[in-house]
């Protein structure tokens, strides 16, 4: 019996203190990540300069 997955997509990312992110997802669900850990899930960081058309996010208020 093949079952259908369900695709699961990021609907919000926040900023969570000074070194973290909160990610909501479809599903109802959300992670909380440090920049420590998300640097462990990427073995290659590309040079900033290959970042064409990439506007960051505005700051969150004080």
């Amino acid at each position: 019996m093949n079952a259908k997955v369900p695709t699961i997509s990021v609907l919000k990312v926040e900023a969570d203190h000074p070194d973290g992110i909160l990610v909501t997802f479809s599903d109802g669900t959300f992670a909380g990540y440090v920049v420590e850990e998300l640097l462990l899930l990427r073995p290659i960081r590309e040079d900033a300069g290959d970042l064409r058309g990439y506007t960051s996010p505005p700051k969150p208020a004080d």
